[in-house]
């Protein structure tokens, strides 16, 4: 239905824009005879009608993929350019001196020099321009077609935040603002801890459209969608928009719906330290594994390290070699294995602390532990 409704629009605004040129040169034809001042042959005031009428017709469809925003300044900077050579104007020599020609070429020249470098100018900063009642995206905005769109987890995550400030991120990344409104309930929850969360996700986004990144809020709703995931990947359809996100289920409910999706885990995951087998890597062991005799440890990213025979290195800091890497949705896991003479030192010291043990347990008079 949408699809039918847009060809509908496409095709008015064609039969709109003919009916504009035949008027346009019709009466530009007709105008000799009802304004007796103008002379000419009609036919040539028909095709000067047809020119110009061609002319704003090829700038009406030139800007009609503009942006709003970028409309407005562009208008503003014509504007100011003007004012300036309005006022430049009154420096130019009078007439009188050298003549009415020279002196309307000058000023013709101001109005298009100064207008043309105001308007240029306007646009080249147009990013750095920030008209926050204006930042609206519409749905037939083909600059928002392959947009990013940002999903509430990935604000609250906020490593995004870091990985803009590399220069590695571009394209048109875009907020809409049911997911505003979202931070913003759960920066409004009574619960502590859901109530930092949603602080943290709104100071990202303020963080965010201080850098250079090319970030826009759009102002569309699904009133009839009452869930935000619903919403988002609705959002997504309309415009061919890919989602970023941190959300196992929306990321599994997108791939459903063949909508791409950028998951930040995987891009952290895809940039660790490529470990093979059989290489060797240093490691605390923190905890004891599930299996007996292992001993757990993580790495600086936070990958778990699981060390056959490390549970006698409790606190110790190990040359582990790698013997082994499972990868899974929720990240990679390292299997590795303490070196022999490392084993036999922990053994050495398991041995001589139950040995130690004995001998307080006969000075006590309690029967040795085994």
């Amino acid at each position: 239905m949408h699809g039918k409704s847009s060809q509908h629009t496409v095709s008015f605004v064609y039969t709109v824009r003919v009916v504009f040129i035949l008027l346009s040169t019709v009466f530009s034809g007709l105008a000799c005879f009802f304004n007796p001042g103008l002379e000419g042959d009609p036919f040539v005031w028909a095709g000067f009608g047809f020119v110009i009428s061609m002319v704003i017709v090829l700038v009406e469809a030139f800007i009609k993929d503009f942006y709003p925003k970028t409309l407005a300044v562009a208008f503003g900077g014509l504007m100011i350019g003007l004012v300036l050579a309005s006022l430049a104007s009154n420096i130019l020599p009078p007439a009188s001196l050298i003549g009415d020609a020279p002196r309307a070429t000058g000023i013709v020249g101001l109005y298009l020099f100064l207008g043309y470098l105001s308007t240029v100018f306007a646009l080249r900063y147009v990013e750095r321009i920030d008209l926050s009642s204006n930042r609206f995206l519409t749905a037939d905005e083909p600059r928002l077609k392959g947009c990013k769109l940002l999903d509430t987890s990935v604000l609250i995550d906020g490593r995004m935040l870091d990985a803009v400030k590399t220069g590695f991120m571009d394209g048109i990344y875009v907020i809409p603002k049911f997911i505003l409104d979202e931070l913003q309930n759960i920066a409004d929850s009574p619960d502590s801890s859901r109530r930092q969360r949603g602080r943290r996700g709104l100071d990202v986004v303020r963080a965010l459209k201080e850098t250079s990144l090319n970030l826009e809020i759009l102002q569309k709703d699904y009133p009839h969608i009452q869930a935000v995931d619903a919403k988002l990947i609705q959002c997504a359809k309309d415009y061919q928009a890919r989602i970023v996100t941190n959300d196992f289920n929306l990321n599994k409910v997108a791939e459903i719906q063949n909508i791409p999706v950028l998951n930040i885990n995987d891009l952290t995951n895809a940039l660790k330290p490529v470990i093979l087998p059989g290489e060797s890597l240093t490691v605390t062991v923190l905890k004891p594994g599930k299996e007996a005799g292992q001993g757990v440890g993580y790495l600086d990213d936070g990958t778990m390290v699981v060390v056959e025979d490390g549970i006698n290195h409790l606190r110790q800091e190990l040359d582990v070699m790698v013997t082994s890497i499972l990868q899974t949705t929720a990240g990679r896991m390292i299997f590795g294995r303490v070196p022999i003479e490392d084993v036999y030192s922990g053994d050495r010291q398991a041995a001589s602390l139950r040995q130690s043990r004995k001998v307080v347990d006969l000075e006590s008079g309690r029967e040795p532990l085994r």
